[in-house]
C-alpha cells in the first residue's frame, strides 16, 4: 500500500541523482572502490566491532550529548535498542522504501551497494556506537530531510563537527577520498548542495531544532509521528526512556525483525508489533497527528 502522497517529491523539493540510468555495472564498480577506500571500509568495522563489545561507549557519548544539550535523558542500552527497532520499522524504513520507489532507486539494489561502499553505516541502529567518520560517511551518503539527527551524533565525537565541514568541502571540490561512490549513491540531486547551507548552520547554532516533519507527506497518521518523534536525538532518546525493556525483549525484537525482513516479506507475514508505542511519544506531537489516541486522555 502507498503511504506517501505522489506530491512527495514536489513537496520534498527532490531532483533526480545524477547516476540514475547508468550501468549497474558502472555503478557497482562506483562503490568496490580501491585500496584506501577499502582500507578505511575495514578500519571502520573493526572501530565499530570494538564499540560493540563496549555498551559503555554508549553511555559515554549518551552522557556527552546531555551535557551539551542536545537531551535530557540516558535510556539503558535495551531501551535504545527496542527503540531503534521501532525507529527502523516504522520510520525510516517506510519512509525511504516509498522516497525510493518516487525517485526510480531500486531498493535491494541500492542498499546492497550502500553496504558494498562503506558497510559500518548500515551496521549501526541507531548511531551510538558509529565513529565519526563512518557517520560523517552516513551523512555525505544519504538523502536526510535535514541531518540534525547525525550532525547531534558528531558532537559526541572531539572535533566531529569540524571534521564534517572538512569532508564537505572536499567532497565539493571533487577531492573527496570516496568521492566516487558518494557521487554514485546519493539518492538527491541537489542533496550535497543543501548540506552545504545545513551543517556551518548547525555549527554557529548547535541547538538548532530540527526542521519539521512536511504536513501531508505521507496518507499514515501513525508513519507522520513516527518521522516527527524520531527527527531528533531528543526525541529518540525521549521516547526510549518510556519503554519497558529489557535485555530478552531485545532479543525477541531483533529475532522478529530478521523473520519480518527475509520470510516475511517473502510471504507477507510480520511478527511483533505494528506501529510505534503511541504511548511513548511526546504527547504534542501525538496530538498534531492522532488528536483522538486514548493516550491523551489517560
Amino acid at each position: 500500500m502507498r503511504l506517501m502522497t505522489p506530491e512527495m517529491n514536489q513537496i520534498q523539493h527532490n531532483t533526480p541523482p545524477a547516476w540514475l540510468g547508468r550501468s549497474p555495472w558502472a555503478l557497482v564498480l562506483d562503490v568496490i572502490g580501491g585500496w584506501r577506500e577499502n582500507r578505511d571500509k575495514v578500519l571502520e568495522v573493526a572501530r565499530m566491532l570494538a564499540a560493540m563489545l563496549r555498551p559503555s561507549v554508549v553511555r559515554e557519548r549518551l552522557e556527552r550529548l546531555r551535557s551539551l544539550g542536545h537531551c535530557d535523558v540516558t535510556p539503558t542500552l535495551s531501551q535504545l535498542l527496542i527503540a531503534s527497532r521501532d525507529q527502523l520499522s516504522f520510520s525510516l524504513g517506510a519512509d525511504t522504501r516509498e522516497f525510493y520507489r518516487a525517485q526510480g532507486i531500486p531498493w535491494i539494489f541500492h542498499n546492497l551497494r550502500r553496504f558494498v561502499a562503506y558497510p559500518t553505516t548500515m551496521m549501526d541502529p541507531m548511531g551510538l556506537f558509529s565513529s565519526r567518520d563512518t557517520i560523517i560517511q552516513h551523512i555525505l551518503q544519504t538523502f536526510h530531510r535535514h541531518a540534525t539527527y547525525d550532525l547531534v551524533l558528531l558532537s559526541g565525537h572531539e572535533g566531529g563537527l569540524d571534521e564534517m565541514a572538512r569532508q564537505l568541502d572536499e567532497l565539493s571540490s571533487g577531492h573527496h577520498p570516496h568521492q566516487r561512490s558518494l557521487d554514485s549513491l546519493v539518492e538527491d540531486g541537489s542533496y550535497h548542495q543543501r548540506l552545504q547551507q545545513d551543517v556551518p548552520e548547525f555549527i554557529a547554532n548547535p541547538l538548532i531544532e530540527a526542521r519539521p516533519i512536511p504536513d501531508g507527506l505521507s496518507q499514515s497518521a501513525h508513519l507522520m509521528l513516527a518521522m516527527d518523534q524520531f527527527k531528533d536525538v531528543r526525541g529518540y532518546t525521549s521516547y526510549a526512556s518510556r519503554l519497558q525493556a529489557g535485555p530478552d525483549d531485545v532479543v525477541l525484537a531483533f529475532a522478529q525483525v530478521v523473520f519480518n525482513e527475509t520470510l516475511g516479506e517473502i510471504f507477507g507475514l510480520r511478527l511483533g508489533p505494528q506501529t510505534l508505542a503511541v504511548q511513548a511519544c511526546e504527547p504534542a506531537l501525538v496530538h498534531r497527528h492522532l488528536p483522538q489516541h486514548p493516550s491523551l486522555t489517560s
